[in-house]
Order: C-alpha cells, then structure tokens, then sequence
C-alpha cells in the first residue's frame, strides 16, 4: 500500500525551496549567486530549514528504495536511478543551471555574453564545481544517485542474507541514538560546500533498514508531539543563540586555530546541529504520517512533479529577482513575494511545455 504522506513530504519539502532560496538573496548565511540584504527574518528562516528539511529527503529517499526494491531488481533500480537522478542533473548542468548563474553574475556587475561566460566556466569545471556554482542545487540529485548507487550492494546483500535486524525491538529512544554517528559522519566527505555525503548516506540507510518498517513509522507518529515540540525548542535555542553572532568578527573557521578545546566545541555543535536534524525527520515524518496520509489532484499532481520543480525553480527564482529588485528597490516584503509567485508559475508553466515534448522530457525525467 502506497504511504501517501511520504509523497506529501517530499513535495512539501521542495516547494520550500521557494522562499528559502529567494531570502538566501536577502541573507549573509552560505553563499547564493548574489545578495541584497542582511535580513533577520531571512536569517532566522534559512537557519530554522537548513539544518534538517534537505536531510529528510535523503531519509525518504531510503525508505522509498525500500519499497522500490520490493517491485525492481537491482538492474530495474539503476536504471531507474540514472533515468530520473543522473540524466537530469547532466542535462540541468548544461542547460539549466548556467541560465541562473548568469543572472546572478549579471547582478553583481558582469557585462560580458552569456556564450563566454559559459564558455569559461566549462572550461575551468573543477573551480566552478568546488565553489558549487556548475552544480547549484542540483548537488541533490548527484548526491543522491551517488548515494543509491553506493548503498544498493549494501542492501542487497542483507536481502540475500539471513540476517534481520530485530525491528520490533527498534524503539524511539534508540532512534535518537543514531544522532552520535550523523554528528561524526558530517565532519567527513564534504564534496559539495557544506553537504556531507557521508551524513546524507547515513540518512539513507537508515531510512531503508529502520524508517521503512510500519512498527517504527508507527511509533513516529504515537511520539509525533514529543520529537516535533523538542524539535522546537532546540531549534528556538539555536536561533537565539545563532543570529546574533552572524556579524561577529573572528567567527571565520578558515582563520581558526585547532586546539583541542577548540574541536571538541566544534564536536559539541555538531552534536545540537545534528540532533536538530535528527529530531526535525523524525517529528516531521510522526506528524507527517499523522496529517499527511491523503491523496487528491493536486497533491498527486505535485507529487509527480516535485522533482521536475527541484531542477527548473532556480532559474526562474534568479531572473525574477534580478528584475524585480532593479524596478522596486528598498522593498523586501513586495520583492519577495512577487519573486516567489511568479517564479512557481513559471516553474511549473515550463514543466507543462517540457512534458509535451518527448526527447526533452526523457532528459529531465519527466513522464509524458
């Protein structure tokens, strides 16, 4: 039986990227293609998302392939993979991406073509790929095709074994313990700026072997106020902790010395972080499975298209507020919102052109 809450997430989740990707524009947090402001509310947003809903997706993600897997082979699975994860981030690279790059560079001053600025950021692809700019948000989708691809002999191996991990002995208390290894694995493998692709295979897997089981949802969603109010709290916590220090001078890690003391305080915050993180999927996904278990048009239809507007949302996000912030300067409340109703429409007005042409359609992984 499909878990309609699941779909329900994973669409609610990435029309988040919406507003958190248009007040990026608006904050000093991470790097965007360009900045206007300093914004409070934009910071405390960015801060109160970034630590946990990019992070449910890849524990969804595993559950997901867990039921896939129930219907696939491993080949049937791949196949899969690349036709929807890595064909999509190939053909957004080439023909998506380099479009919002260009009117974040257009914004900061660039007054050459579009032809030579793409020309040199292909021709210098590993400093473009480490400074995420060739990539975007579509680190994603690579992420997540390296992370399938990584774990499938893992998962196929404890099909074929004998072994089962007792799941009914799997209890909410024991859940939270995972935080430790979420916590050390985010220190590691950081490819992307700021994304451990160890902690997101650790997601991964413990949405396949652990979240997936209907007992454990089950008691997700009896714990659902426990988690989501915890989570909470420590996100309130951080906030107060965190928005005051945005501006303070000598917070740049890069110019840290590492002392002992140092790194186990670095541990320590890695440790309320990832518990954030924890805590935000689990409580998310209790009152998920509590709320979120319907289906009707539009949610299927969202559903469907949740990944398509992953890939297209960005360009139109940047073209809309380049514009708009040129014509109604000095009015963030109206820049904002404007950018991100016009940049949905759009986003899924071009999905509606793309699925109607065949060839097209295949390369960004859209069903016709």
């Amino acid at each position: 039986m499909r878990k309609y809450y699941l779909d329900n997430l994973r669409w609610l989740i990435i029309l988040i990227l919406f507003p958190y990707h248009v007040l990026l524009i608006y904050s000093t947090i991470g790097s965007y293609y360009f900045n206007v402001a300093n914004s409070v509310v934009a910071n405390a947003f960015i801060l109160s998302f970034a630590p946990w809903f990019m992070q449910l997706l890849f524990t969804i993600a595993g559950i997901a392939t867990y039921y896939s897997l129930k219907k696939r082979d491993s080949s049937e699975y791949l196949k899969e993979r690349v036709s929807k994860l890595l064909l999509p981030t190939v053909a957004g690279v080439i023909l998506v991406i380099p479009v919002s790059v260009y009117f974040g560079y257009l914004f900061n001053g660039y007054t050459g073509s579009y032809l030579s600025l793409m020309m040199d950021h292909f021709s210098h692809p590993i400093e473009y790929l480490a400074n995420g700019i060739i990539l975007g948000p579509l680190w994603f989708l690579l992420y997540l095709f390296i992370v399938s691809l990584v774990a499938l002999p893992i998962i196929m191996k404890y099909k074929n074994s004998q072994w089962r991990i007792p799941l009914e002995k799997i209890t909410v208390p024991k859940l939270l313990l995972l935080i430790i290894p979420l916590a050390i694995g985010s220190f590691f493998l950081n490819l992307y700026p700021e994304k451990s692709l160890v902690q997101f295979f650790l997601l991964f897997l413990f949405g396949y072997f652990l979240i997936s089981d209907d007992g454990v949802q089950q008691k997700l969603e009896d714990k659902r106020w426990p988690l989501f109010i915890s989570f909470l709290v420590l996100t309130i916590v951080y906030l107060i902790i965190t928005l005051p220090n945005l501006n303070s001078v000598g917070n740049d890690p890069t110019t840290a010395t590492f002392t002992l003391s140092t790194l186990i305080s670095l541990f320590i915050l890695k440790l309320y972080v990832n518990s954030i993180l924890w805590l935000g999927v689990l409580g998310v996904m209790g009152m998920g499975k509590h709320y979120l278990e319907f289906k009707n048009k539009q949610t299927l239809y969202l559903s469907a298209a949740s990944f398509p507007i992953y890939i297209f949302h960005i360009v139109w996000i940047n073209l809309f507020a380049y514009y708009i912030i040129n014509w109604i300067p000095d009015q963030m409340v109206l820049q904002v919102i404007l950018t991100m109703v016009l940049s949905f429409i759009f986003t899924i007005a071009t999905i509606e052109v793309v699925k109607r042409i065949p060839g097209v359609r295949y390369l960004f992984g859209i069903k016709g």
